[in-house]
């Protein structure tokens, strides 16, 4: 039956926790769709619509890279090949020239033509030979000038061209270089017909125009590369459409651009479920909820998070803030009501798991958020402020307090980020009062439902503990009126606790209220306990040493019982069962091994006559049983100076050592020091001797 109500407890926390998931996501999924609005190209606007966070313009962007790409310059590169055939024509050219010359004489060395009509011969062979028109001067010159000024041309012509091809040269640089060059060439003087021979310089232009081809080619693939680098570079760094940019305003036409800028922030209509965003949305927050549960699992025995009351608060608190931010976000990105559940966080939990868990749930509403840059900043620093303020567990917080300093950080941190980021004016004010509004409306909030969230979490915040140290609480009335020996007993023990965790940094106001209320389960047999005794009756001596030390050692589970009933938090349940560790009731014990001896019985077990509870887990429990324990020993004692105070202590802390009672407290020997000398400041004060008055 046991195991299977267990299976059956692992199964209600498991599907509570997917219950929660899937609760979480539906809520941040609801609250990360945008706005959608009907509207097509040619259409006409009816509202002003303003980017709500910060996206690529993918129209101006592909347009920019389109004309990124075709502002590339064509790519060309120099051909050996081509070098080496305009060599080849040079030289091939004047062997044409010197066969024609050479073929106008015959064999008995007879010239067969004239001059002009060799030259005539000369240019039509070149014009059918290489497509090359030559004037009647030029053609002239290349028939009949004298064989050594025929080779210095074609040497002069040989050598330009290895000077040009040496270099990339396009048609425009490959005229401009030929002119350059051949303006150093001599000019040879024609001795006879000057008129019908042309300038060696001139001739040298109208051959390598007209035998010479550019040696920079296009190299297509070269061109195409860098081409499409520039089209990648340019969408690589894209236009981009600011968070608060105006995309249409109300009356205006819808072009292609502007449709396409609608579409990239997602805010028209469409007949589609966005999968995508759903995916995207669980991944996010199940990581989110990983480690929200893994801190809670972690910190389970200092939060006491396996309450299933103090469960609830938590989520409860969760489920506020992340429902509020979907109905205030489109108010403005800073409108965040994470710092609602901060103020609950930090005031259960403590300042650590406060910031902690409110990181976290800051991080849940992010997608709510729009991913705001500017919130985050804003909102982790009133974070830590408000929980170290809200978080304090020595006394309750001061509401003012936590009101202005986390409206004000809040304030000064959105004016930094709008400096920082250069915002306009307006902008820079806006976010500082949404800031201050946000802040403060949040807080106040937090501190108005605090009572709502008492009756449903079962942890020790500083708003309940100062309830339950009111004397008129019924319990501690109940305990004033039937045991008040036991009472005036945990004051002392209170006085003590409160001091004792003062100097060494714990929880005060638990270990105080807690010392009020360790007691209680003498209430079932008050008359059992000497602080309550009078009039020299002890009913022990009526009973066994079995007996009295099962009514004794009973009063912690007795407690246990009492602080259920009266619905104190679980760390003062702890404190209650925890104050008397594993420790023996000595004086039964030993009373009852004597019995046995004189009886020729065996001797008890030692375990019979132990306290049932636990050994101290905390400071402030431990703290508890030596203050317990010194405040009933010096009453039993009945010392009356602090040198005897101080050697009864340290001998009854050394026993708590020598017993194992404070190996899980987190004690240190530095801190059990302090602990002692705060007791003794304690006491001092209680054995001061008074002026004594005259009757």
């Amino acid at each position: 039956m046991k195991k299977h109500n267990a299976k059956l407890t692992k199964f209600l926390k498991l599907a509570s926790v997917i219950l929660f998931g899937i609760v979480v996501i539906i809520i941040v999924f609801t609250g990360s769709l945008p706005q959608r609005y009907n509207l097509s190209v040619g259409s006409v606007a009816n509202v002003d619509i303003t980017a709500n966070r910060t996206v690529t313009d993918t129209y101006e962007t592909e347009k920019r890279a389109v004309i990124a790409k075709n502002s590339v310059e064509p790519i060309y590169v120099q051909s050996e090949s081509v070098a080496t055939q305009n060599m080849a024509n040079i030289t091939e050219f004047f062997s044409l020239v010197n066969e024609i010359r050479q073929g106008n004489m015959d064999d008995y060395g007879t010239i067969i033509h004239s001059k002009q009509e060799l030259a005539n011969n000369l240019a039509e062979e070149v014009e059918r030979t290489y497509a090359i028109s030559l004037s009647s001067e030029d053609a002239y010159s290349l028939a009949n000038m004298p064989t050594t000024q025929l080779d210095y041309v074609f040497d002069e012509a040989m050598s330009i061209t290895s000077v040009i091809m040496m270099d990339m040269v396009d048609d425009s640089s490959l005229s401009i270089r030929i002119r350059e060059l051949t303006n150093s060439v001599a000019i040879i003087d024609q001795s006879t017909d000057t008129e019908l021979y042309a300038s060696t310089q001139e001739l040298l232009r109208t051959l390598l125009a007209q035998l010479l081809s550019p040696n920079a080619i296009y190299d297509q693939s070269s061109t195409d590369a860098a081409r499409n680098a520039a089209y990648r570079n340019t969408i690589n760094d894209p236009a981009l459409i600011e968070k608060g940019t105006r995309v249409i305003s109300v009356g205006e036409t819808i072009s292609a651009h502007t449709y396409q800028s609608l579409l990239d922030l997602d805010v028209l209509e469409t007949n589609e479920f966005d999968f995508s965003l759903l995916f995207g949305i669980v991944i996010y927050i199940t990581a989110i909820l990983f480690a929200f549960g893994f801190y809670l699992y972690r910190k389970s025995d200092e939060l006491f998070t396996d309450d299933p009351k103090t469960l609830l608060s938590i989520a409860l608190a969760f489920l506020i803030t992340i429902i509020t931010s979907v109905y205030i976000a489109d108010f403005s990105t800073l409108f965040s009501a994470v710092l609602f559940a901060t103020v609950i966080f930090a005031t259960y939990l403590g300042i650590q798991s406060g910031i902690t868990l409110s990181v976290l749930l800051m991080l849940v509403v992010l997608p709510i958020q729009k991913f705001d840059v500017e919130f985050v900043f804003v909102t982790a620093l009133s974070v830590f402020v408000c929980a170290v303020i809200a978080g304090k567990k020595n006394r309750k917080f001061n509401s003012a307090t936590l009101i202005l300093f986390t409206a004000f950080t809040s304030f000064s941190a959105s004016v930094g980020y709008s400096l920082v980021n250069q915002s306009s004016k307006t902008d820079m004010l806006q976010s500082a009062l949404w800031s201050i509004v946000s802040a403060t409306v949040c807080v106040v909030a937090a501190i108005g439902s605090m009572p709502l969230f008492e009756l449903i979490s079962n942890s020790a915040s500083p708003m309940r503990l100062i309830d339950l140290a009111q004397q008129g609480h019924p319990l501690l009335k109940k305990l004033f009126l039937e045991a008040p020996g036991t009472s005036q007993h945990s004051m002392m023990v209170a006085n003590l606790a409160d001091s004792a965790a003062e100097a060494i940094g714990a929880d005060a106001l638990l270990a105080k209220v807690g010392a009020y209320y360790h007691d209680v389960g003498k209430l079932e047999n008050p008359e059992y306990f000497t602080e309550n005794q009078s009039n020299n009756i002890n009913p022990h001596d009526q009973l066994t040493p079995e007996e009295s030390v099962a009514i004794i050692t009973s009063h912690t589970t007795q407690g246990l019982k009492y602080a259920k009933k009266y619905h104190l938090p679980m760390a003062i349940q702890n404190l209650i069962i925890e104050h008397h560790g594993t420790t023996c009731q000595q004086y039964f014990y030993v009373t009852a091994k004597k019995n046995a001896e004189e009886k020729g019985l065996p001797a008890p077990k030692i375990e019979d006559f132990t306290y049932k509870g636990n050994v101290p887990t905390t400071k402030e429990s431990a703290i508890i049983m030596l203050a317990d324990t010194c405040e009933a020993a010096a009453r039993s004692t009945g010392i009356k100076t602090v040198s005897d105070a101080e050697t009864l202590f340290r001998k009854l802390v050394k026993q708590k050592i020598d017993q194992d009672q404070l190996v899980m407290s987190g004690l240190s020997f530095n801190e059990l020091e302090s602990i002692i000398q705060a007791f003794l400041h304690v006491y001092a004060g209680y054995f001061h001797e008074r002026v004594k008055y005259p009757e």
